[in-house]
């Protein structure tokens, strides 16, 4: 990457470069933000999914809800848990049921964690007035839900 404009204004009217390094911009800033709680941005993610409705669920309703294989999840699992942050149990509806459930820290982080995301995701947004970000948010919103299952 170059901070010469000459090679980099050609690419700024290019979706992909443009989506890659605001992707890498944004999870810079969170990063950032989330590195007092000791998690990073996917496991705020798995926590949020977990903490979202109170439903119980398995590690494998958890991956497909965030879009991530079961190793994968396995390994959000596994890290999330050696953090004391998520437990995995027998589900309290049926017993054959194994789900993931917050911890009393898992909670206490997914609530501060996802505060200081939120905080992030504004900073990173403040160049645009509320309309304008919020219709970058639901045009975002609108491109993935066209595309996901692909």
């Amino acid at each position: 990457m170059t901070d010469d404009p000459f090679f980099a204004a050609p690419l700024t009217h290019r979706l992909g470069y443009l989506v890659k390094h605001a992707f890498h911009q944004l999870s810079g800033m969170l990063a950032e933000a989330l590195e007092p709680y000791g998690v990073n941005p996917r496991e705020v993610g798995v926590l949020s999914v977990i903490a979202a409705d109170g439903e119980e669920r398995s590690q494998h309703e958890l991956a497909q809800l965030v879009g991530v294989d079961r190793t994968t999840m396995v390994a959000l699992i596994d890290a999330l848990e050696g953090k004391g942050l998520v437990e995995r149990r027998r589900s309290a509806v049926d017993r054959r049921r194994n789900v993931v459930a917050l911890t009393p820290a898992g909670i206490a982080c997914q609530r501060d964690a996802d505060r200081a995301r939120i905080e992030a995701e504004r900073a990173y947004l403040a160049p645009l007035d509320e309309q304008s970000a919020a219709a970058l948010t639901e045009t975002l919103r609108t491109l993935y839900l066209a595309h996901a299952g692909r």
